[in-house]
């Protein structure tokens, strides 16, 4: 006579039923909070810009070992049998994942295309009276890209808010323009256009963000092209040197 294999064998109802609302109830939590940062993903892969820090690949991980997990278990439930042991076992595994991932990060803002945006125009505008203090001081603004990249070095540290599709990080960056209304370098977001006229005594900062993915012009509160203008004027005392707070 040949033993039996327990491993699907039935089981009390009861045991089933306590055993399964449990393992599911723990995947359904993993693939609940799972489910925005998928949608991030597919963010990501459909726009060539996007705000925030690299997907938490643990979590992602996790709930797909939740979901193969989750199978094995309602099958047993149907069919009146004992789930295998590696089906519990998935689950456990993916609730490690899931709370291993919860680094406490503020994602929603994070990720927040306004909230990039802010953090462009702030150091735009550190940027802006920096040039505005050199302007007074010196009759002219550098006239020099090096000068005004050290100057963004200077108005604060650098941001990894915006990646591209490929998840690399878009450092902030000045794009130096032959006129004032130059259009010929494309858009990268992060990026401050600077004109500068050759004698220094007028320059001009355009600051570019990301709007549904794309990058975009900021606009001002009267949605026209925000333009950051610096214009030497002898009759006024020096600029005072503005200070540098932390960028959150």
């Amino acid at each position: 006579m040949t033993t039996r294999s327990v491993v699907g064998a039935s089981s009390p109802v009861g045991l089933r039923l306590l055993h399964a609302a449990v393992f599911l109830a723990m995947a359904a939590g993993v693939l609940y909070v799972a489910v925005p940062e998928w949608r991030h993903v597919l963010l990501v892969l459909g726009q060539p810009f996007h705000v925030g820090p690299l997907p938490r690949w643990l979590l992602l991980a996790g709930s797909l070992v939740a979901a193969v997990g989750v199978v094995p278990l309602v099958w047993g439930l149907v069919r009146g049998r004992s789930a295998p042991l590696w089906a519990s076992g998935a689950v456990l595994l993916s609730l490690v994942g899931a709370v291993g991932a919860g680094d406490g990060r503020p994602l929603a803002e994070a990720r927040s295309e306004e909230s990039a945006n802010l953090a462009i125009l702030r150091v735009g505008r550190r940027v802006h009276l920096s040039m505005v203090q050199e302007l007074q001081a010196h009759g002219g603004a550098p006239t020099d890209v090096e000068s005004w990249r050290k100057a963004l070095e200077v108005a604060g540290p650098s941001l990894d808010r915006i990646r591209t599709r490929e998840l690399r990080a878009v450092a902030p960056h000045v794009v130096w323009l032959e006129s004032d209304g130059d259009s010929a370098e494309p858009l990268v977001p992060g990026s401050l256009r600077v004109h500068v006229t050759p004698d220094g005594v007028a320059f001009s900062i355009r600051l570019v963000g990301l709007r549904d993915g794309q990058p975009v012009l900021l606009l001002d509160d009267r949605g026209k092209e925000l333009v950051l203008r610096g214009l030497f004027n002898p009759d006024l005392p020096p600029a005072e040197k503005p200070a540098v707070s932390p960028i959150p």
